[in-house]
């Protein structure tokens, strides 16, 4: 390859008047929320609009294709082919069949490598290795194929690839991937990160709102030491996780670049984050909040939600997760099995992940629009790849985010006006049944196969009101307003980020979480024991790759 890749991104930050969760699933009670076609096309700039035309089928589509599929939660999308009327209505409408080969979040990588050894890698699979050996690797050794030179005939992929966050992901002049967008616009990250604390036990303590690392350590530690459950027992957690993702982000406010794990700029040259200076202290705070008991004891065994479980079994204080409308459902839903006499709304509140630094300043989440990508096996053929586009084409534009929000017209819901009205079946307890029950091949796989579509959680719509109610709408909006106006984006330079160069690709090798989790368990002097992980890093390729970043850099006039 001539020219690796020359991965240069410029962030479009739009704000947005309302926002979503990242990675959190899809609300039980529908998707991941829904608004009116013509709004969702009004309420964006026209360069991160990329839903606005129909993505009808473009091609003579007389042949019925097989494609297989590998996707996070393919493994439920198909309990009942037969019953599910939004599958049988696609695969009649692309003239396909969809054969599904299954990974879950907990083993794609070594089934994706697996099956690219064994040449069995399905046509259609979703991965997030951007920018890492291996996908430079299965370039190279054609594994996987690239998309059309002229994709004018998919319009909304297209436009996908035209975003600022996206148009220079191109190796050697082609795309490899559709990158699945979280959200259209960089700001609406901001509570991807966030502590949801339980404002009663602040209040019984004599809390105020942490604002500084002693701040947040007392706080915490109260929690888990003077009874806030008022049971006289030794019971309580100050600090959990609802999952690993989270762990080092609630020292952002020591290093901002740790919680979006982007390169930071230090005595005049780039590094990795966990090589900066400031690295150090944010190793000494950790091991100082798990030693003093302000951290879950548990949070180095713990799985994904695990803490949402114990948030709501009312044993924890403080619950590093996402704030969005769908998260803070989900924590209400744990909250409401344990307390269903006491409000969630009335006992919760939503405050930064961390703390300010020590010019007071603040920082709230931001990262790049996209979290993982579509690619397609290299035996993809022409005639197969032109129906793979086809099919991304709807499932990226307007009238497919209608109908992943409300269904079908006529049975899902019918038009008064502009207004949407409800018309699926209900649940016993008078909720509307779901689409992971109606149509789990649309809340499971079509749904967030070609975009999570999660800026749709914070859209005023009639469906978002149905799914998070009122009070939870109200509360993820204001606590995202409070972000926005009063905290700055972690500083990220993408086009480092994303910079390619032989070995910056190899650092994948270092893992610092899984370093910094040993060292909280640890019992030597943190700081020293950093510095000596770090500088085991070389024999990684640590200083190599500084090097070929900063020379690249140089070359490029990135600053």
């Amino acid at each position: 390859m001539k020219s690796k890749c020359k991965l240069s991104v410029m962030l479009s930050m739009v704000l947005m008047g309302a926002l979503i969760s990242a990675c959190g699933s899809a609300s039980e009670n529908g998707q991941n929320g829904g608004s009116k076609p013509a709004a969702t096309a009004g309420t964006q700039k026209e360069e991160t609009n990329a839903g606005n035309d129909s993505g009808k089928t473009s091609g003579n589509n007389d042949k019925t294709l097989d494609i297989s599929m590998a996707y996070f939660n393919i493994g439920k999308a198909f309990p009942n082919r037969e019953n599910d009327e939004f599958l049988k209505k696609l695969e009649k409408d692309f003239n396909m069949k969809v054969d599904d080969k299954v990974i879950s979040y907990s083993d794609y990588q070594e089934k994706l490598q697996l099956w690219s050894v064994s040449g069995e890698l399905p046509d259609v699979f979703s991965h997030d290795f951007i920018n890492k050996e291996t996908y430079y690797t299965w370039i190279e050794q054609g594994v996987i194929r690239p998309l059309p030179d002229d994709l004018s005939a998919y319009p909304n992929v297209e436009k996908v690839l035209s975003l600022p966050d996206t148009q220079n992901l191109k190796v050697d002049g082609k795309f490899y991937m559709i990158p699945r967008l979280t959200y259209r616009d960089n700001d609406s990250w901001a509570l991807d990160k966030a502590l949801v604390v339980r404002k009663d036990w602040m209040d019984k303590l004599g809390l105020q709102e942490p604002v500084t690392y002693e701040d947040y350590a007392a706080m915490l530690t109260a929690f888990a030491k003077k009874d806030p459950d008022g049971n006289g027992k030794d019971d309580t957690i100050g600090l959990t996780f609802r999952s690993s993702s989270m762990l080092t982000s609630i020292a952002m406010g020591t290093l901002p670049n740790v919680a979006n794990g982007s390169w930071v700029k230090e005595d005049g040259q780039y590094i990795p984050y966990y090589a900066a200076e400031s690295m150090t202290n944010v190793a000494v705070q950790m091991r100082e909040l798990f030693a003093s008991g302000a951290i879950d004891p548990d949070f180095a065994i713990m799985k994904t939600n695990d803490g949402i479980d114990k948030f709501g079994q009312g044993k924890v204080g403080a619950l590093a997760g996402q704030a969005t409308p769908n998260a803070l459902k989900q924590y209400k839903t744990a909250w409401e099995k344990y307390n269903p006499d006491v409000k969630f709304e009335d006992a919760v509140a939503v405050i930064p992940v961390s703390w300010a630094n020590e010019d007071g300043k603040r920082y709230r989440f931001t990262n790049v629009a996209f979290w993982s990508e579509s690619y397609f096996s290299s035996a993809v053929d022409d005639e197969k790849m032109d129906r793979i586009l086809q099919l991304y084409d709807y499932l990226l534009s307007d009238e497919f985010l209608t109908v992943k929000a409300y269904g079908f017209e006529g049975v899902d819901y019918k038009k008064e006006g502009d207004k949407f009205v409800i018309t699926r079946d209900k649940n016993e307890d008078g909720t509307y049944v779901g689409f992971s029950e109606q149509y789990p091949s649309l809340h499971y796989l079509f749904g967030p196969l070609a975009a999570w579509n999660q800026q749709m959680e914070y859209e005023d719509s009639e469906i978002n009101t149905i799914n998070y109610g009122e009070d939870i709408i109200a509360m993820s909006h204001g606590a995202l307003k409070h972000h926005l106006d009063n905290f700055d984006p972690i500083p990220t330079n993408y086009a480092i980020q994303f910079m390619y160069t032989p070995a910056k690709t190899k650092l994948g090798a270092i893992n610092p979480s899984e370093d910094i989790t040993k060292l909280m368990l640890g019992k030597g002097d943190p700081a020293a024991e950093w510095e000596k992980i770090v500088a085991g890093y070389d024999d990684k390729g640590l200083q190599e790759a500084i090097a070929e970043v900063n020379e690249k850099a140089k070359a490029e006039g990135i600053q």
